[in-house]
């Protein structure tokens, strides 16, 4: 049979469920502070302590005492030294005392006995420990311990409670940030390409999660030219849709400026570095097209090399740049134009495209997306687009393990009296 659960235990246990209540585990200081107060109604102690574990169950996340001086860390208990590390390594109860261990009077001097029991949770997990000395020889037996055990399994339960509970409301935080940052990110993708004389352009965008780190945008420029930005952030989630945003923000005050190529990828590339954490930085291919002339002078930042197809079958990579940008405090970068001709077709894309790849296959590759572009030359843009968006979609599978973000541009012919006209 079982120890008997009489209204001590009962009125022991309530008081925890209430400090939970009222605190909940990460009030630390009013939790444990209640876990002891039950303690002090159940069994007659000198000295308590409650240790909690962290999740990892390897190090000790809160600690209280009272009555005794033990170290607030008790690193030596998680190596399986002493009677705390004892009772954690086998999740049962250890009682000692002066006359059998020198345990009894740790953190205590005057004590003579000494009963540590582990607090277990579901799954036998071990959660932590109720720990009570006593200046009385023999001062707890078995009946002492199965009380404590029973007073023990409604701590794990109110920390499990608490633990519970604050997964949900980080859940429900979580959600809400991710709702406001898909929001954002919603506003910040073009949900129009922009009509420019001589172009036929589309473009697409898919995350891998709720919200991801790429971005793409056209900007319109009062001379008639316009600049297009694809950009991949290290990263995804919050953090790279907090990055993107400050990216953008950065960007189109340095394009209102009309400053040139080089001279916004400096300063792009300075705010970058004095804002963002070491290890994280930003791709990014920057052009200004030029509608009237058909050229574009470019940037490639690290970013992934756009594929320019010629209507001749040529292909040509937009490699011209240098660094990402944000990784090196003031790195130089490198100025390319070319020249589009009637049939041309670019193909700007993050890495996400290239580098999807099929379960137990190689990666989609660039190779490919040429093979794609060729057999859909004389389709539209956003023909073009789709196919292409599909066939990645195709062999990746139900696998996204990146953001996928493409733009087409395709040379049309050029109507002499057809006016520049704007998206924004």
């Amino acid at each position: 049979m079982g120890p008997k659960i009489n209204a001590d235990v009962v009125q022991a246990s309530r008081v925890v469920v209430e400090a939970v209540q009222l605190a909940g585990e990460e009030d630390a200081g009013s939790f444990l502070g209640g876990v002891l107060d039950g303690l002090a109604s159940l069994v007659k102690h000198d000295a308590a302590g409650v240790y909690l574990m962290n999740r990892t169950g390897r190090r000790f996340k809160h600690t209280m005492m009272r009555g005794c001086d033990l170290p607030p860390d008790l690193d030596a208990a998680l190596e399986g030294d002493g009677i705390v590390g004892e009772a954690l390594g086998s999740g049962k109860p250890v009682a000692v005392t002066t006359a059998t261990s020198g345990e009894a009077a740790v953190g205590r001097p005057c004590a003579k006995s000494r009963l540590v029991v582990p607090i277990v949770g579901n799954g036998s997990k071990v959660l932590g420990a109720l720990d009570v000395w006593s200046d009385d020889v023999d001062g707890y037996d078995g009946d002492a311990a199965a009380l404590i055990g029973v007073y023990s399994q409604a701590v794990a339960v109110a920390i499990e409670g608490s633990r519970l509970v604050a997964e949900v409301v980080d859940r429900r935080r979580l959600d809400s940030d991710l709702a406001l940052a898909r929001q954002v990110m919603e506003e910040l993708l073009p949900h129009a390409t922009p009509s420019i004389p001589g172009f036929d352009i589309a473009g697409a965008h898919e995350t891998s999660l709720a919200v991801g780190g790429d971005y793409y945008e056209f900007i319109s420029m009062v001379d008639d030219r316009w600049v297009i930005v694809v950009a991949d952030v290290v990263g995804k989630g919050i953090a790279a849709a907090l990055l993107v945003s400050a990216l953008r923000a950065s960007i189109a005050s340095l394009v209102e400026h009309e400053l040139a190529v080089r001279a916004v990828m400096r300063r792009a590339n300075r705010f970058l570095h004095e804002s963002i954490d070491e290890g994280r930085y930003v791709t990014l291919f920057y052009g200004v097209i030029d509608p009237s002339r058909r050229r574009m002078l470019y940037v490639n930042a690290g970013h992934v090399p756009p594929l320019l197809r010629r209507a001749s079958g040529e292909i040509e990579l937009l490699e011209e740049g240098g660094v990402p940008l944000g990784m090196f405090e003031a790195p130089r970068y490198v100025e390319g134009h070319i020249a589009l001709r009637e049939g041309d077709i670019l193909a700007l894309y993050t890495d996400g495209i290239v580098e999807t790849e099929a379960p137990g296959e190689d990666f989609y590759g660039v190779e490919r997306l040429e093979e794609k572009v060729a057999t859909q030359s004389a389709s539209s843009a956003a023909e073009i687009c789709s196919g292409i968006m599909r066939d990645v979609r195709h062999h990746g599978g139900h696998l996204r393990a990146d953001d996928r973000t493409l733009v087409v541009m395709k040379a049309v012919p050029l109507d002499p009296d057809e006016s520049v006209t704007r998206l924004f």
